[in-house]
């Protein structure tokens, strides 16, 4: 009878212990916080790893971006070329229906920063709806433009500038044949990549003036260069509209 009642006990032990335990694979928001209060995510990139996915032209293999800020005040203003936009505050509402079907797709997020915490909230949230290769770069937008690589606007971005007539250049980096025969962003000037030199009298005497420049989507690069040019003559508010006039066109055509 004493032995049974020493077996018991035993197994009792065994299985509260057991339950107290978390179940490999799953993941705790609560073990994952830092010293700061913040939560951050196991599986962390940097920007070489991240640049080999958002460098343009985009490659088709390349994996999905997610941008965790808010849209209007973070996103849009300026974002990881090819980053697609999925708020940490809307992801139970927009996740289901932008993140891949293949739930072992990998999806590397960002945020503002390492003071910012969006991103490894969002790929938790991915966890538990079963995607399996996540990825966080911590270090965030302001690492990429410190690397000297621009940001890129949003398509809502660049309809508000054009509507508002606000005081930013937009340059077309495309040759000049094909800007003559597919038309232009309301506003731009050309100055085809491949002339860049020989047109740089082309830009604004004054440097800090906001300039972004764009071409034919992500399949194209010639905006990335033109910038990164223009960067290092000395401008400092350089953008990409790295959708380019493919997607200002899709959006655009058929209204007044």
């Amino acid at each position: 009878m004493m032995k049974f009642k020493l077996f018991a006990i035993v197994a009792s032990i065994a299985l509260v212990s057991g339950c107290a335990q978390t179940p490999p694979g799953s993941s705790n928001a609560k073990a994952a916080e830092s010293a700061d209060g913040l939560i951050r995510y196991k599986h962390v990139v940097d920007y070489a790893y991240i640049n080999r996915h958002a460098s343009l032209p985009r490659d088709d293999k390349a994996s999905m971006v997610v941008d965790s800020r808010p849209a209007a005040r973070r996103y849009d203003i300026g974002h990881i070329p090819g980053a697609i936009n999925i708020p940490e505050s809307q992801f139970d509402k927009l996740a289901p229906t932008m993140l891949p079907a293949d739930k072992n797709a990998e999806v590397i997020f960002y945020c503002q920063g390492p003071t910012c915490d969006l991103s490894a909230k969002s790929a938790l949230k991915a966890e538990k709806l079963g995607y399996t290769n996540l990825k966080v770069y911590e270090a965030g937008i302001p690492d990429w433009e410190a690397k000297g690589e621009p940001a890129s606007v949003s398509t809502a971005f660049m309809q508000k500038i054009i509507a508002e007539k606000a005081d930013i250049v937009l340059i077309d980096s495309r040759p000049a044949r094909r800007v003559q025969s597919e038309g232009t962003i309301p506003g731009a000037i050309n100055i085809s990549d491949t002339s860049f030199d020989k047109e740089v009298s082309k830009l604004p005497q004054d440097k800090q003036k906001e300039i972004i420049f764009f071409c034919q989507g992500f399949s194209c690069d010639l905006s990335d260069k033109s910038a990164k040019k223009a960067m290092a003559l000395g401008y400092k508010k350089v953008r990409t509209y790295a959708a380019g006039y493919p997607a200002w066109k899709a959006a655009t055509e058929g209204k007044k």
